[in-house]
């Protein structure tokens, strides 16, 4: 495994390369470079991979496939690695750019196909039902759910991040109703953790926040502790503030000493960001600790991956880097890394991952989805959607379960009560009024891992994050999802919806 490192178009080619400071001369003559640099008809097909292109990009990520965006996606692409290569101080051969940017538009698709909706009808029976307060705005936007039985009663609810809000909340259904209390204010809350921090029998919480959601290398980012007193009230401590914007944080005991350290996942943007982690010196004091430094980490769980008995991460590194990368811990807190799974190439759009022993064999798999359109380049792809590598004597396989634009959570859990593992999915697709498409499904495991695909619902859309667990007491585990409203038409807009599981469907009950 690899260790990662730390003629119409002649006008957009000129602006293309006059913003970057190239000569246009190649664009002008509408001819191109010197033959040595390739085949001078252009012609290739989608998948091939051109020298030039490992030449230039190999650098910071694999080279992409001209498949991997259709044409017009290719321009803002060349004039930010161009802006990029410029600020870096790495050699720009105008000739030879001004071809590979030819090359992979001659080469593109002008459009995609949009995959089928072949999804047969759900097989189980669900209650709809808005969860929580009404949104603030037209716009609600939900970074983060999860179900979790916080005040120990024996029933769940849901911590809640709202960057409309700049806010975590707890969801729950009591009496009939759905409730909400607001916990803490954090600016654009993404992520939350439970733990006991304290020992004292009670859950506690950690928060990452990035500071700002829109992209930015501003040193915003923060995480708290939200301290439980045992009857739910939080006291707020500021765990790390001021630092390279932050989507992760997650407990563990990574120098071997007994108490709780915490793993930070900076995402940054483009020139910050890296993973780190913070050693309890006291339970009010910690000290940073450096892993790496690269943009993009933005889930990560905390497992002993390797079986020596301490904490390692598996993290996923998004932005051009596209990888699942392992952290292996040393039992004092030094990392080591090696990639489990890469893509492969830089517009995969990675979006959740979640290990897990799918196949019940005794090891972790991973679960996993791709369909990020929220950057330079908005648009749905035919190699989004939903996969779980196989994990076989430490190398990991792929299965594909179903293309799905926008794809962006998955879950495993067991939703038909049949000893199985099924998987739940939910898309982001904001195309929905061009192309439409399921907004939540699930994938029924006949034990085997043959999986039928199943739709749920087509609204509300844009439904960044999910969690699955019984929220009302019945045993069947339901659905709460969270919509992110921000980029896509109105008109199937919902702030928190629950999906309650009533069990099979009539026709499947006669049928069993």
């Amino acid at each position: 495994m690899k260790r990662l490192l730390s003629s119409s178009r002649l006008p957009l080619v000129l602006l293309l390369l006059g913003v970057a400071g190239l000569h246009p001369a190649v664009a002008q003559q509408g001819g191109l470079p010197n033959p040595i640099f390739g085949d001078p008809s252009l012609i290739a097909n989608e998948n091939t991979i051109h020298p030039l292109a490992v030449k230039h990009c190999s650098g910071c990520h694999l080279p992409p496939r001209p498949g991997a965006m259709t044409r017009k996606g290719w321009a803002p692409t060349f004039l930010n690695m161009v802006n990029f290569m410029r600020d870096q101080k790495i050699p720009i051969i105008k000739d030879e750019l001004n071809w590979l940017y030819e090359f992979y538009v001659t080469n593109s698709p002008e459009a995609y196909e949009m995959p089928p909706d072949d999804f047969e009808s759900a097989g189980l029976r669900f209650d709809l039902a808005v969860a929580g307060d009404p949104p603030q705005s037209e716009r609600p936007q939900v970074t983060h759910i999860q179900i979790v039985d916080l005040d120990g009663d024996g029933r769940r609810g849901a911590l809640v991040c709202d960057n409309e809000r700049s806010e975590v909340s707890w969801v729950e259904y009591q009496q009939g109703k759905w409730t909400e209390k607001p916990l803490a204010a954090v600016n654009a809350p993404v992520k939350t953790a439970t733990f006991d921090f304290e020992g004292d029998g009670d859950l506690d919480i950690a928060v990452a926040g990035l500071g700002y959601m829109n992209p930015t290398d501003e040193r915003i980012g923060e995480a708290h502790l939200l301290i439980n007193d045992g009857e739910e009230n939080f006291k707020q401590i500021g765990l790390i503030r001021d630092v390279d914007r932050i989507a992760d944080v997650q407990p563990g005991d990574f120098d071997g000493d007994g108490d709780t350290d915490f793993a930070i996942a900076h995402f940054g943007w483009r020139t910050t960001g890296g993973m780190s982690w913070m050693e309890q010196v006291t339970p009010d004091t910690f000290r940073r600790h450096d892993i790496i430094k690269i943009n993009g980490p933005m889930r990560m769980e905390v497992l002993d991956h390797d079986g020596d008995g301490d904490d390692d991460l598996v993290v996923l590194i998004t932005q051009q880097h596209e990888s699942l990368v392992l952290f292996e811990n040393d039992g004092k807190g030094n990392f080591s890394n090696r990639i489990l799974v890469r893509a492969l190439h830089s517009a995969y759009g990675s979006s959740s991952f979640q290990m897990v022993d799918l196949d019940g064999d005794g090891d972790r798999d991973i679960l996993s989805t791709n369909g990020d359109m929220m950057d330079e380049n908005p648009e749905w792809k035919p190699f989004h959607g939903v996969r779980w590598f196989e994990r076989i004597d430490g190398d990991y396989k792929m299965h594909e379960l179903a293309a799905m634009p926008g794809c962006y959570c998955a879950r495993a859990i067991d939703m038909d009560g049949d000893g199985d593992l099924d998987v739940v999915a939910s898309t982001l697709n904001f195309f929905w009024d061009v192309h439409d498409f399921p907004s939540l499904v699930w994938f029924e495991n006949d034990g085997s891992q043959s999986f039928t695909k199943r739709r749920i619902a087509y609204a509300p859309s844009n439904l960044a994050t999910f969690d699955v667990g019984d929220l009302n007491g019945d045993g069947r585990p339901d659905i709460l999802a969270g919509g992110m409203h921000v980029p896509g038409p109105l008109g199937r807009v919902g702030r928190l919806t629950v999906w309650s599981n009533l069990g099979p469907e009539e026709s499947r009950q006669k049928s069993d």
